[in-house]
């Protein structure tokens, strides 16, 4: 259904957060949003999280014993032990990391390091220190939703690495949305793999080195639900040159007849009145830090709107722009988030 864009105007700028701001932290377990009824807290540069949620979304099951202080967690046969204010984290009696910042209780809530709970699983952890999201790739989730692969010079020389993680739908089209998905990515590595033949062949004439190209990344799942089925995706890329650069995409389905869905599709305002709005609410951005962004930023954007990106959330709308368009790569991407109910 869609929804009065410009009618939302005034709560789509109150909730407007720009991407190098501190917002809450969100984590993603296998591209699903683990929610908590206590909010992570960063301590030390740690995150720590509410134990039952993130041992849950694990897939584990935790119990909590309160003369002693001490949690312990199963799964697949294996048993993590650790203490409030203990730095040992112990799986099956054996000492497997020691916690800069032990477990500990704020508000009540037993608060575990995320890091340590998730790896001590076997599990990937990535952390966006921009947008302040912490993605976890279960060793399930790894070994039944990757993608990954390599190209090869004529020489048999590794050229690009490729990786990356998807989460599937519980929709009726979750096949179709997965093949979307996938194909994306792997254009991506295609077009990059010819860049990179190339590269290595004229490296390799004049006797230089090269340094092989690689593309990992990841899905989250955004809303999954009897209408709306959203995806954002980011990866880094290493295409040569001193530094990786990070690549965002989205994605969003109808749940009803499996179509991708452009941003008119989901709201009913005119291009105009659209972009108008986003030059008021990432101007508003631009306005509250402008050192975070380039000196030209608000005339950049106009150059740039055909680069904004969206997905909905159970909450709204998302719109960011990728890295180096209004704003230094070091900021990161661009975000906000308007509240609406679609």
């Amino acid at each position: 259904m869609k929804k009065s864009f410009l009618a939302m105007m005034v709560a789509a700028l109150f909730f407007a957060v720009p991407a190098v701001a501190s917002p809450t932290i969100q984590v993603y377990v296998d591209g699903q949003a683990v929610s908590f009824d206590q909010p992570p807290v960063i301590i030390d540069d740690r995150t720590l999280v509410p134990m039952r949620a993130i041992f849950q979304a694990l897939g584990s099951e935790v119990a909590w014993s309160e003369p002693d202080q001490t949690i312990t967690s199963t799964k697949n046969g294996d048993t993590l032990v650790l203490k409030i204010g203990d730095a040992g984290l112990y799986k099956n009696g054996q000492l497997v990391y020691t916690m800069a910042v032990p477990a500990r209780i704020i508000s009540d809530r037993t608060m575990v390091p995320v890091r340590a709970i998730a790896e001590s699983f076997d599990a990937e952890v990535g952390w966006d220190p921009v947008g302040y999201v912490i993605t976890i790739i279960s060793a399930e989730g790894a070994a039944e939703y990757n993608d990954s692969t390599t190209i090869e010079a004529d020489d048999g020389t590794t050229v690009l690495s490729y990786k990356m993680n998807f989460v599937p739908s519980n929709s009726a089209y979750a096949d179709e949305i997965q093949k979307t998905l996938m194909a994306e990515a792997r254009a991506f590595v295609e077009d990059y793999g010819k860049k990179a033949k190339t590269e290595y062949a004229a490296a390799k004439a004049k006797g230089n080195s090269f340094i092989p190209y690689s593309f990992v990344g990841s899905y989250e799942m955004t809303r999954d639900d009897s209408k709306l089925i959203s995806f954002y995706g980011t990866s880094t890329q290493y295409t040569g040159g001193s530094q990786s650069v990070k690549v965002c995409t989205s994605h969003t389905f109808s749940a009803k007849t499996g179509k991708e869905l452009a941003l008119s599709d989901v709201i009913e305002d005119s291009e105009a009145e659209i972009q108008d709005f986003w030059s008021s609410s990432f101007g508003k951005l631009i306005d509250a830090k402008p050192e975070s962004f380039y000196s030209d930023a608000k005339s950049r954007l106009e150059r740039y709107f055909d680069e904004v990106g969206y997905y909905v959330t159970k909450d709204g709308i998302a719109f960011y722009l990728p890295p180096e368009t209004i704003a230094p790569k070091e900021a990161g991407i661009v975000s906000f988030t308007m509240k609406i109910e679609l």
